[in-house]
């Protein structure tokens, strides 16, 4: 992927016995082979890449932070364990934690052999850093302490995924069922998790937290919105953040959004053919079917491991329109693995690849994405694909 969405990029203000008035510190402490290093303090900002504040140096294990924040926010405090001249070790030696910084007496306790990586590393164990002090990040802890329950149940059932249908079926196995019963079970766990998250902003809209929550729901990465869901948001945080620049970030977040929320007729954009030529979206999409829009580029490893698959269901289900979009910036690179594929059904190209003018019409994060349009040409699903848009697809053939 060339776009990462970050999760947090907002600040709110929370009244707490630590919070004080000239500023911050944090003192850390770290246990293990941690002799000597860095530190970093990053902020976080929507849509952005962190940008370091503060660096200190990390001596026999310890290191601090002060300073002072207008109001409090996400931050990510990265340890840099490398030794001058060596290849850097990104999952054993580097690493970056999450902490809502607000102006406090803040501590960060961790131990080297298990904070996590700057890199994710499925055979190290991890274990955050103790932080306390910041009422805001006590928020935050105790949000992903309740939803435990529901992210553990889906850990599980993404391993399951990958090992007995990912696996599997990439080795040409028909292991449709057996995938298609987890994805089932995965969309259940995820609608509850939905439910708590939605509610938990709704009781929390003056946290920066709850604001995260929202910015990352209305990226669109998980599900689409409706224009309602967007116009609720906006109004309650309105009460609490009225005149703030965090309400304006919130703002331009919800713009990128309705569009694309559910129910809103498709925006027809320029798209160069398979002939070179410059053609409207609308006259790839066909009338009174349910059409997939899906984005893609020749670069992304996900992308190509999904096409095998989208050639089943362009097989399989004719009156199922898929209209692939590539965000190649070169057109030979597009065109080369097009025919690599075989990727016989309706073809496109965005001008300007993830960064141009079409990518930002369709609020793309990052890809794969997909966008489910209904017969009338409206949003109706995203992230459909693999296991789980064959149980879209079976649930609406069966019930048409």
């Amino acid at each position: 992927m060339k776009k990462i969405f970050l999760v947090g990029m907002v600040a709110g203000l929370l009244a707490s016995c630590h919070t004080k008035t000239d500023g911050y510190t944090i003192e850390g402490t770290l246990t293990g082979d941690a002799a000597s290093g860095k530190a970093y303090l990053e902020r976080s900002e929507y849509q952005a890449e962190p940008t370091v504040v503060d660096s200190t140096m990390v001596e026999n294990g310890s290191f601090t932070f002060s300073g002072k924040v207008e109001r409090p926010g996400l931050y990510y405090v990265v340890i840099d364990l490398n030794k001058p001249g060596e290849e850097p070790d990104y999952q054993n030696k580097m690493f970056r934690t999450m902490l809502y910084l607000e102006n406090s007496d803040i501590t960060y306790k961790g131990d080297v052999a298990t904070l996590p990586g700057f890199y994710y590393a499925p055979d190290r164990k991890n274990e955050s850093p103790q932080i306390t002090g910041s009422s805001v990040h006590d928020l935050f802890t105790k949000m992903n302490q309740e939803m435990k329950t529901y992210s553990d149940t889906l850990n599980v059932l993404a391993e399951r995924y990958a090992d007995e249908y990912l696996v599997p079926e990439s080795e040409g196995k028909e292991v449709a069922a057996i995938g298609m019963d987890i994805a089932r079970e995965e969309m259940k766990w995820k609608d509850k998790l939905l439910a708590f998250q939605l509610q938990f902003i709704k009781d929390h809209a003056d946290s920066p937290v709850a604001m995260d929550q929202a910015m990352y729901y209305l990226s669109g990465m998980e599900y689409l919105p409706d224009v309602t869901e967007i116009d609720q948001l906006q109004a309650l945080f309105e009460k609490y953040w009225a005149g703030t620049p965090e309400l304006k970030l919130f703002e331009q977040a919800a713009s990128a959004a309705r569009p694309l929320a559910v129910g809103q007729k498709y925006k027809d954009i320029d798209v160069i053919d398979r002939n070179g030529k410059t053609v409207k979206l609308s006259s790839m999409i066909p009338e009174n079917e349910y059409v997939m829009l899906e984005f893609w580029a020749s670069w992304c490893g996900p992308c190509r491991g999904e096409i095998p698959h989208l050639r089943k269901i362009h097989d399989k289900y004719k009156d199922f329109a898929i209209v692939s979009i590539s965000l190649d910036e070169k057109e030979k690179e597009w065109q080369k693995a097009m025919k690599e594929e075989n990727m016989s059904w309706t073809q496109g190209r965005l001008d300007g690849g993830i960064y141009g003018e079409g990518a930002k019409t369709y609020n793309i994060q990052a890809i794969p994405m997909c966008l489910i349009l209904d017969k009338e040409g409206r949003f109706y699903k995203t992230n459909m694909r693999g296991a789980y848009l064959d149980v879209f697809l079976d649930d609406l053939y069966k019930t048409e």
